[in-house]
């Protein structure tokens, strides 16, 4: 007697899985790039000029998805007790990088460091993204994943390497010698042969999934369909200044979304506040409240850290600590592999 296990008598189509809902995924974390289409627009066609929008974002978005780490790190009792070395030992190093590089003479190699770590910690989040989207819709086949995970990377990676590497690296400061059109100019149309081979390839892969009656992982395409395009345009059209804010802003309310996700399943409970702290109980309670506490932190420490380093080098490097402890513990804290109660407390159990 066939059963369902059966390939052959297997459903031809499952309803999409979406991370927190449909409304919050479509609004937030696929929709989330409306915001960095908006910049696109504001600055592109209605001249906004950037500095207006920049603050917008760095007080608003930026600062304030900082604030959702520290409230699931330094602000939660329990996580203290679990990881100090992790979450002390990173304050300490990565605060006394900045400084330790400026008097080095080596200010350049921070900004290069700080600036190549904030794309790639873009392009991760993405990434876990995509791939929970993938767990959920049980799309899993390994050529599917390693197919996927090089479509992003490659995707998502060219724009800003053919610019600011092949092109132009005196906007990150690298002289202009060092373009590597002028240092090996056979490089670039083996740089666009690579990625449309990538590019060919995944999409050969899609047209066979549907050929094998495979479902189509709705959610994860859609990410794809956002994210891309928004990238090579902003990198293409916007200075860096610009593009900055303009992919990071995305970023930015995808990782609110999932802050909001996981406080309200983890500190929701009315022993929280006594196990995990008045911080993380009130992120949970109220979204009224996370935004004000949000707001107000990065106010504090991105205004005066402008300033400041607007007026000293030495500075400069010390509110780099804040991005630089960001990107490391955001790549230790969210491994749902390792974790029970992150997978918990997202729903992956």
């Amino acid at each position: 007697m066939a059963t369902l296990a059966d390939p052959a008598l297997a459903p031809r189509t499952v309803p999409s899985r979406w991370i927190i809902s449909r409304a919050v995924d479509l609004s937030l974390v696929i929709g989330s790039v409306f915001a960095g289409y908006a910049y696109l627009a504001l600055n592109l066609l209605a001249h906004v000029p950037i500095t207006y929008l920049w603050w917008i974002w760095s007080i608003g978005f930026d600062g304030t998805h900082i604030f959702g780490t520290a409230a699931r790190t330094y602000f939660d009792r329990e996580s203290r007790r679990r990881q100090p070395k992790l979450l002390f030992g990173s304050l300490a190093f990565f605060f006394s990088l900045g400084p330790a590089l400026v008097l080095l003479h080596l200010t350049p190699v921070l900004v290069l460091i700080v600036a190549v770590w904030a794309y790639y910690h873009v392009l991760r989040q993405h990434y876990g993204f995509l791939m929970l989207y993938k767990v959920r819709n049980r799309d899993l086949a390994p050529v599917d994943n390693r197919l996927d995970h090089a479509f992003l990377a490659v995707t998502l990676i060219f724009p800003p390497f053919h610019r600011f590497f092949v092109h132009h690296p005196e906007e990150l400061s690298i002289p202009a010698r060092f373009a590597l059109d002028k240092l090996a100019p056979a490089a670039e149309p083996v740089l666009w042969c690579g990625l449309a081979a990538v590019v060919l390839l995944w999409i050969a892969r899609q047209a066979a999934r549907r050929r094998q009656g495979i479902p189509a992982d709705v959610p994860k395409l859609l990410l794809l369909a956002g994210v891309i395009p928004l990238h090579w345009l902003a990198f293409a059209y916007m200075s860096w200044q610009a593009a900055v804010p303009t992919v990071t802003i995305v970023h930015n309310l995808q990782y609110h979304a999932l802050i909001w996700f996981y406080s309200r399943n983890r500190y929701s409970a009315p022993s929280a506040a006594a196990r995990f702290g008045r911080i993380p109980k009130a992120v949970a309670t109220s979204l009224l409240t996370y935004a004000a506490m949000a707001i107000a932190f990065s106010a504090l420490y991105r205004v005066p850290g402008f300033q400041l380093g607007n007026m000293s080098q030495l500075a400069f490097g010390f509110f780099c600590g804040f991005g630089l402890t960001h990107y490391y513990l955001d790549s230790r804290i969210w491994r749902l592999r390792h974790d029970p109660s992150l997978r918990q407390a997202l729903g992956m159990a």
